[in-house]
């Protein structure tokens, strides 16, 4: 093989792994608020029951409430403990700040 041809594999073959990702567990469009069944649904990872309405919503990760929209708090708390943006006003347990 002549030298020249080994660079135009090699990035051939990157870009078809680079391609691969996306469908290996990426993740969803569904916009923060939407209803989800999965976090693989959600732009933002996570689908969570409990911050708003009835059923799983699409939420995001917070370290306080300026990280969360208007009339959200930084008080919703998965099994991973992972704080999150829940629908109305902090827990009595407190805003969510750190």
């Amino acid at each position: 093989m002549r030298p020249a041809v080994i660079p135009l594999l090699l990035l051939l073959t990157l870009s078809v792994g680079l391609l691969a990702l996306p469908a290996c567990g990426g993740r969803g469009d569904a916009a923060f608020g939407a209803t989800c069944g999965t976090d693989q649904d959600c732009a933002h990872g996570l689908c969570v029951a409990g911050v708003h309405a009835d059923g799983p919503v699409c939420t995001k990760s917070c370290g306080g409430n300026a990280d969360c929209p208007a009339h959200w708090s930084c008080s919703g708390v998965t099994q991973a403990n992972v704080l999150v943006c829940s629908h109305g006003a902090a827990t009595p347990f407190g805003d969510g700040t750190r």
